[in-house]
């Protein structure tokens, strides 16, 4: 079975340790926790529907924790593995028939009275349960999960509401740390923050580049309602911040075509990093007024196809963008979900060498990893910067006269080569 961080394309959410001691490094009292929570299949049925525990990553069953699988240089690596009791709906049924059939015995062409009906249903119950005890009838999903310890930052397959909570507690239970999530909303407060910038940030209004869609809107009843001249997305509902990710989105795609994809970034230690992006392979846009729908694009270039023009200027922002980035002799491929900031179909760069060994393949695919990751939060450091500084309303209008410009000028985007990626 292959694994995302060690083997194949990769996708992750981003998540922030923000309470708690988290451990400086991976010794053995961080192994040794792993060990002590680990994944207990046994656990699952008698009465506990679903659970959850460590393994140690290479493969389902794989509780050999040690240096050598989970240790990576000031990160661990390792799996969440969770066990949930999934009957099917078609055998239920047919242990319910048979239990029927028995408790009818010799008048079978009579009708069930109604406790006859119920005791068929408790030994049809009784069952499943019984064979969900001898391990059968369970649903087992593996998370791969990477932690850099150095940035409090947990990478994993978590996006999921269910995923996000067993991880969170299981993080509190074996390493007495908090998580909480870090999208666009939450990953632009910790920038603006670190730059003495939050009352800036917290001052911002979601961005219009175009007046409102001339559609009809209307309420909760039905009634019509005038758009206000500000978009009301409602992926960005629960964290109006998040909307930040699609405008972060657009003007990544602005830089793209208007300024070469040369963004002048800052990385986490104060120093200057020219980065190259490129747009490529799939575009998904959605009204930000919620009245007009949504568009998917796919193909080498689908931003420059005419209907992602007409769908910036009917008042869609991008929801999901590919990219290609490149920085400092390095390059990697992507997709990127922008309220969430969540990566998608990452492709890494293809090492000069074949390495040696399966370990030293695993280091280069989670330094080559962690890179990336700090590449792209070096561009997204740049864009809040950016949305908090008071020239932000002087490159909205550049931004908007681009899109409003776009149906009359030809959209010429540069090549910028890239290494192969694995």
């Amino acid at each position: 079975m292959r694994m995302p961080f060690r083997h194949g394309s990769i996708s992750y959410a981003r998540l922030r340790v923000d309470s708690g001691r988290a451990p400086k490094r991976v010794d053995d009292a961080v192994i040794d926790a792993l060990r002590e929570h680990a994944i207990e299949p046994e656990s699952c049925g008698n009465g506990v529907a679903v659970t959850s525990g460590w393994i140690a990553g290479r493969h389902l069953l794989d509780l050999a924790f040690d240096h050598e699988a989970n240790a990576f240089d000031g990160a661990l690596l390792a799996s969440m593995r969770t066990d949930s009791v999934a009957v099917p709906a078609a055998m239920r049924r047919a242990y319910r028939a048979q239990a029927e059939a028995e408790v009818l015995g010799e008048g079978a062409g009579r009708g069930l009275s109604s406790r006859e009906r119920m005791e068929a249903k408790e030994r049809a119950e009784q069952r499943w349960m019984n064979e969900v005890g001898h391990g059968l009838w369970r649903r087992h999903a593996e998370r791969p999960i990477l932690w850099d310890l150095s940035r409090g930052l947990v990478l994993g397959s978590l996006d999921g509401e269910s995923a996000f909570m067993h991880a969170k507690g299981l993080f509190q239970e074996t390493f007495m740390v908090g998580l909480a999530r870090c999208g666009a909303g939450a990953h632009a407060r910790h920038e603006a923050e670190a730059m003495r910038k939050g009352s800036e940030l917290r001052d911002i209004h979601a961005d219009g580049f175009v007046a409102p869609p001339s559609s009809s809107a209307t309420d909760a009843e039905g009634a019509p309602r005038k758009l206000s001249e500000r978009p009301e997305p409602s992926w960005a509902a629960g964290e109006p911040l998040d909307y930040l990710g699609n405008v972060f989105l657009l003007w990544l795609w602005w830089q793209c075509e208007c300024h070469e994809g040369i963004v002048d970034a800052t990385d986490e230690d104060g120093r200057a990093v020219e980065v190259a992006v490129v747009a490529e392979r799939l575009l998904d846009l959605e009204c930000s007024w919620g009245v007009g729908g949504a568009i998917s694009l796919r193909g080498d270039a689908p931003t420059r196809m005419p209907e992602a023009t007409r769908a910036l200027q009917s008042g869609k922002v991008p929801r999901k963008m590919g990219f290609a980035i490149a920085a400092e002799g390095r390059s990697w491929h992507f997709a990127l979900q922008g309220d969430r900031l969540a990566v998608s179909l990452l492709a890494l760069e293809r090492p000069e060498e074949p390495p040696k060994s399966r370990r030293e393949l695993e280091e280069s695919r989670v330094e080559s990893t962690l890179s990336f990751d700090r590449t792209l939060g070096s561009v997204y450091r740049s864009f809040v910067s950016r949305r908090v500084a008071a020239g932000w309303p002087a490159e909205r209008s550049d931004i908007s006269r681009w899109i409003t410009q776009r149906a009359t000028t030809r959209v010429i985007v540069p090549h910028v080569p890239l290494a192969p990626t694995r």
